[in-house]
């Protein structure tokens, strides 16, 4: 597809969003009787259920929080047999997670901010309250989930420098004095065999209970890696989960919770491609004459406390988190014995927050807190000869890092009933990320940097009718920058600078949230104009070896988000969404021209579900989900040089229950649509990049019991 038609193509789509915005918006504005919303709107009449959210920081409902908050419960990650993050991106607007070069650095977009290898997440992640120090700690699958908050925009106000584009929230199930336990079996195409267990209960009723899940997953792989004659992206994981609930009284609760995964994954099964060479996926596949093994080890250990007083609650979350990677394999990307890689990276981390917040009950609301981080990554790279090759004994790339981060910030929120049913809301948070690098290996490279910035964010919202909210909201978000490799910048000297300066986004945006029907529809929208500063471009480079991040100066993004729910009859749901990123590169250094699109991030995503839940006899209960999602095109450079076309995918799930146990048949991506993960263009040089390919059809099917 050309570009000329991809433009008008994400032109339709954008006027689309903006007309009905516009309209909906419209019809909210003359409301007359404006009310104060309930706490709770149960559903009646066979409506929508409600949902509650925690993402701004208050327990509220979705449909009355004033922000872009896109919510996953239990049941529907079940329904839609989401296993990771990658299959929650598929569900929610705005939003792309997939695989990179190894598991431990995903690459991840929301709201057309993405991720720049070596760099930070675009999203905090935030999991049970307490936030992960790095990329390292958030590819992991998704086990005894209650339900995922997806906040889009910028969130620094709350949730610190990591939330330059949103925050994603966590939430587990939480033990109870029940005593329940599941167990589910999957098998699949490509050797799938995963096997999930849980189980949790009181340990003295009333005062402490405990949970434990574990998990074995085991994946052949479907990617063919040529020329070693086996596929390239198998997995062999552990993973486990314990976690004590003490509460020796009423206003007390405190949480233990104690996380690993363990294990290997194929990675870097990286396909060298020509110019115009991307969307052919037979000629140009994995080809390697070594294969590559990632071992990594992640250990995450919580305590969260909750005190109840009658000036209001105080929280404390105290994490130590620490993550090693074991990289090795083929460092050429071909069937000869040219070069070996060896990349050994441990990161840990030390996180503290600590904040008080008034009694929810009250007109005025208010919270302040502090928040603490401190981060040692040892980033160790050694590329060789191989062996009996014509490099044999040969050093062809060296590294070793030593980079440290100490991180502080405080906070404070505080919001406000105003008359005629209108709130507001303000933010304000200060972070400072002092940054220290060295090259151990290399005499007198160390470097120091201090990045810093304030986050304020205002919020007025008016509840026009019990089921009928608008907002607006102005806030800003930033990401640290950092320091690129030594060794790497002495190869493009003048071009690539040691240092890259950090991120700002500063975001204006407005919305409404309607319910209709006696509930059984909702219809929420948004729509943002972003201004993006200093957007960190990863650049990676064979010959001579260079992995860099560079920075555009400018970029503007305008979009927003629609979300449809309807419940027509008992046991029948149809949803749907679109999110809609238009990007623009304004000055950027001279790299490249202007007034192009920014790179790495869809330009437009959208999703439709159809689910279907009827009784089968007295016995037994069916359900049939069906999923299409639709990615926009996608550019790879900041010239537009090199893109992609926008795709279609379709995903189906079945499951018959009787009680507790039931059978599941699943199937991802059915018409088996191929689709880069990665693709960095010029990477073996001049016309020939770098691509790796996203999961071809998968299918399996999953048995559960719960007791």
């Amino acid at each position: 597809m050309s570009n000329v038609k991809r433009f008008g193509r994400w032109r339709r789509a954008s006027s689309v969003l903006a007309l009905t915005t516009g309209l909906a918006g419209l019809a909210v504005a003359p409301a007359v009787s404006a009310q104060t919303a309930s706490p709770t709107t149960p559903a009646s009449g066979g409506g929508l259920e409600e949902i509650i959210v925690k993402a701004l920081r208050v327990d509220q409902p979705l449909q009355k929080a004033p922000a872009s908050v896109f919510v996953l419960s239990s049941e529907a990650l079940d329904n839609a047999d989401v296993k990771n993050f990658t299959d929650v991106a598929k569900l929610v607007p705005n939003l792309t997670f997939d695989n990179y070069y190894r598991a431990g650095i995903p690459y991840i977009a929301l709201r057309g901010i993405p991720t720049a290898q070596g760099g930070e997440a675009p999203a905090a992640f935030i999991i049970d309250g307490a936030q992960a120090p790095g990329l390292d700690f958030i590819n992991q699958d998704l086990i005894d989930i209650s339900d995922i908050e997806v906040l889009r925009g910028p969130q620094g106000a709350l949730y610190g420098r990591g939330a330059i584009a949103g925050a994603i929230l966590v939430n587990t199930q939480q033990p109870t004095d029940d005593y329940h336990a599941k167990v589910s079996v999957t098998g699949g195409n490509g050797d799938l065999l995963q096997a999930i267990a849980s189980g949790s209960g009181a340990i003295v009723p009333g005062m402490l209970y405990g949970k434990v899940t574990i998990e074995d997953h085991n994946f052949g792989g479907l990617i063919q890696d040529h020329g070693l004659g086996k596929p390239a992206d198998w997995i062999r994981e552990k993973a486990g989960r314990a976690e004590l609930l003490f509460k020796p009284t009423e206003s007390t609760t405190v949480e233990l919770t104690w996380s690993h995964t363990q294990g290997d994954d194929g990675g870097s099964y990286i396909e060298m491609v020509p110019d115009g060479g991307i969307t052919n996926f037979k000629a140009y596949q994995p080809n390697r004459n070594l294969d590559t093994r990632d071992h990594r080890s992640i250990d995450s250990y919580v305590a969260k406390l909750d005190q109840e007083t009658p000036f209001g609650t105080f929280t404390s979350v105290s994490q130590y988190a620490r993550s090693a990677s074991g990289f090795w394999g083929d460092a050429d990307w071909t069937p000869a014995p040219v070069a070996v890689q060896e990349n050994n990276i441990t990161v840990s981390a030390v996180n503290e927050d600590v904040r008080f917040a008034s009694p929810a009950d009250r007109f005025y609301q208010w919270m302040v807190g502090g928040f603490y981080q401190y981060r040692d990554t040892v980033n160790f790279l050694n590329v060789y000869g191989e062996a009996g090759g014509p490099l044999s004994g040969l050093t062809l790339d060296y590294s070793n890092e030593d980079a440290k981060s100490l991180a502080y910030a405080g906070y404070a929120q505080g919001s406000i009933d105003l008359p005629l049913a209108f709130k507001l809301t303000a933010a304000y948070r200060f972070d400072v990320d002092n940054r220290y690098d060295n090259a151990r290996n290399t005499p007198g490279t160390g470097i120091t940097h201090s990045f810093s910035a304030p986050q304020p964010s205002a919020t007025l919202s008016r509840q026009f009718t019990d089921d009928i909210l608008g907002y607006v909201t102005v806030g800003k978000g930033f990401r640290s920058g950092g320091f690129n490799a030594y060794a790497d910048t002495l190869n493009f000297p003048g071009v690539v600078k040691r240092l890259y300066p950090k991120e700002t986004a500063l975001n204006y945006e407005g919305g409404f949230k309607s319910q209709f029907l006696d509930h059984r529809v909702t219809f929420n929208a948004s729509v943002f104009h972003t201004d993006y500063r200093n957007e960190q471009y990863f650049l990676i480079n064979i010959s001579p070896p260079a992995r860099d991040i560079v920075s555009l100066r400018s970029v503007t993004i305008n979009g927003g988000e629609i979300e449809l729910n309807y419940k027509p009859m008992a046991g029948l749901t149809l949803s749907g969404g679109l999110g809609v990123a238009d990007s623009n590169i304004g000055s950027n250094d001279g790299i490249n021209d202007q007034n192009k699109y920014s790179p790495d991030a869809n330009l437009y995503t959208s999703d439709l579900a159809i689910e279907y839940t009827r009784p089968i006899g007295n016995d037994f209960i069916g359900l049939v989900r069906i999923d299409w999602q639709y990615k926009g095109p996608i550019y790879y450079d900041p010239a537009n040089d090199y893109s992609y076309h926008a795709v279609s995918f379709f995903n189906a799930h079945a499951t018959i229950e009787r009680g507790n146990y039931s059978l599941s048949v699943w199937g991802k991506n059915l018409t088996d649509t191929r689709v880069p993960t990665v693709f960095n263009p010029n990477t073996f040089g001049p016309g020939i990049a770098g691509r790796m390919d996203n999961e071809p059809l998968t299918f399996g099917a999953t048995v559960t019991a719960k007791f």
